[in-house]
């Protein structure tokens, strides 16, 4: 082999090297990709998810399937995907439940930490509504109510630990009520049980409850925006209510396993912000009130440290216990 040929040979193997190694990431998505919603199906989190998923299966030119891992207000579909490979394909369509209320409510969350920040998605304020069968109109009407029976009103949440869960534990606090917490493994269950008269108060973004707010199944009482939502102009705000701890905005946003390489997690952004320009997604989280997310990951991990250092500051100034 003359000397010419054998640095050619040289030359060749240390392309194929490097080709084997982060360059792999330009063949991703080779197969489908799957968002685990760590939550059931018809919950806020879960219908901007499918929207989102469209949309991106259109971008990355494979399906994108959406799985439904509800249990532990979240945190089981997380951990699911915080342990998974990190190879692009097992994604989280994370929220502010799972990402900025469950690591100030439990100790064994630290593995939240590892994962990494893709794209922020949508937002969304909450919403508090109660059952027409109480007969409040207001949420001081129904605040006067849970006084006069203390421990008798169920209020409903998408599970413990959930971020409606926590706004409804700063609620209660924050009046000297006593509702009865009642669990439900999403936010569909626990709207249901509001609308059949089995609980009387829930909170949840706006999106899963409008339909059964504009058909006057539930009664809204007060919505966690800055200003009024123009879906619900009648309904005031938290600040205007009396209660500016509950000036809050649901967040959700595309989270990947620990440790996924740089590459991947950079074609996911770039689909990302190319799925949340589609005109057809934007039509459906305007019909949703979702505001449509910027697709930063830096974004997304701001909020994320925002929620937890919010979340702490009130657990901790209301002493807030989660059994």
């Amino acid at each position: 082999m003359t000397g010419l040929l054998r640095r050619v040979v040289r030359i060749c193997a240390a392309m194929a090297l490097l080709l084997s190694g982060p360059a792999w990431a330009g063949t991703y998505p080779e197969r489908p990709v799957t968002i685990v919603v760590p939550f059931e199906a018809g919950g806020s989190t879960d219908v901007s998810a499918r929207v989102v998923a469209k949309s991106l299966s259109e971008v990355l030119r494979q399906p994108v399937i959406v799985l439904n891992q509800p249990g532990a207000g979240g945190r089981i579909g997380t951990r699911r995907v915080a342990t998974a490979e990190p190879d692009g394909y097992t994604l989280l369509w994370g929220s502010g439940s799972t990402l900025a209320v469950a690591p100030v409510l439990y100790p064994d969350q630290t593995y939240l930490t590892t994962l990494v920040p893709v794209s922020l998605g949508a937002l969304q304020p909450f919403v508090f509504v109660t059952s027409p069968a109480t007969g409040a109109r207001t949420l001081a009407e129904l605040i006067a109510q849970a006084r006069a029976k203390p421990d008798v009103l169920n209020f409903a949440s998408a599970g413990v630990g959930s971020s409606n869960h926590l706004l409804g534990e700063i609620l209660m606090s924050a009046t000297g009520t006593k509702f009865v917490h009642v669990p439900y493994k999403g936010a569909t269950s626990a709207r249901d049980a509001v609308i059949s008269g089995d609980a009387q108060l829930m909170d949840e973004v706006l999106a899963p409850l409008l339909a059964q707010i504009r058909s006057g199944q539930i009664v809204p009482l007060m919505v966690t925006s800055e200003t009024r939502d123009p879906a619900l102009p009648d309904v005031p705000t938290a600040k205007e209510a009396g209660f500016p701890d509950l000036s809050i905005t649901g967040f959700f946003g595309l989270m990947a396993p620990p440790r996924t390489p740089p590459e991947v997690v950079a074609t996911l952004n770039a689909a990302m912000k190319k799925a949340l320009a589609s005109p057809e997604l934007r039509k459906s989280f305007e019909a949703m009130s979702f505001d449509v997310g910027n697709g930063s990951a830096e974004e997304l991990a701001a909020l994320i440290a925002r929620g937890r250092e919010r979340y702490g500051r009130i657990v901790s100034e209301r002493k807030i216990v989660v059994n």
